[in-house]
């Protein structure tokens, strides 16, 4: 992946995307001249759509919060924005052999050193979640053990971030970083992917002897339970 600089934008383009191709696309978003064909999701979080541009089926994501709220936009002084930072994660997932959508470029602009705007573009996978499918489950699992093996962690291991396509799993919306010392990262996020597939668990195998595993699975119980006690405590006051 490279940096250029366009109209007072920076922009991360994917190596495979031509410069003058990457100043196209921005200019395309930009000025919204793109085919909206479906509104994937659109909140106070994020807003995410399907376009189509030049008859390329991308996604197009703008993190809003992130953009707006200002202790994560001095956050930005000191490391990658959200759409840089999405953009290069899809890009170390193919890096280390794990399949996810295919990234195209991101941009951003900066104000004071602070990111103040940005969005991404990748192409669109059209797969089915595995939320709620059973079936898939074995293979959620030797993708997410496979993750690991790398040294990394998935950071968002929920079932509905995991897309069949073709009897093949991709991992979607992550934040891979490399696992600390210790066994802690891998337990919590079998921990974070058993509490959102029901079931799943009965398929962990030699994961449930893990003293890792354990600890994180009671660490998120008791985690919860304390959150749950705060949010009542400051209701009632």
């Amino acid at each position: 992946m490279r940096t250029i600089s366009y109209q007072g934008w920076t922009l991360l383009v994917a190596d495979q995307i031509k410069d003058q191709t990457a100043k196209e696309l921005f200019d395309h978003v930009q000025n919204e001249q793109y085919t909206l064909t479906k509104v994937l999701k659109d909140n106070h979080r994020s807003a995410v759509r399907r376009v189509l541009i030049n008859s390329e089926d991308l996604v197009l994501k703008v993190p809003k919060e992130k953009n707006a709220r200002i202790w994560i936009r001095f956050l930005t002084l000191f490391r990658l924005g959200e759409a840089f930072k999405n953009l290069k994660s899809m890009n170390l997932l193919s890096d280390i052999g794990i399949k996810t959508t295919t990234p195209i470029m991101a941009a951003e602009m900066r104000s004071l050193g602070m990111v103040v705007e940005s969005w991404l573009l990748y192409s669109y996978l059209d797969g089915t979640s595995c939320l709620d499918q059973p079936q898939t489950y074995p293979k959620v699992i030797d993708t997410l053990k496979s993750i690991h093996k790398k040294g990394y962690t998935h950071g968002d291991p929920q079932i509905r971030n995991f897309i069949k396509k073709e009897n093949k799993i991709y991992v979607i919306d992550t934040n891979p970083k490399k696992a600390g010392l210790t066994g802690f990262d891998f337990g919590y996020e079998w921990a974070y992917l058993r509490k959102s597939a029901p079931g799943i668990e009965g398929l962990f195998s030699e994961i449930l002897e893990s003293g890792w595993y354990k600890f994180a699975y009671h660490y998120d119980l008791y985690a919860r339970k304390f959150s749950r006690l705060k949010r009542r405590v400051l209701f009632r006051s």
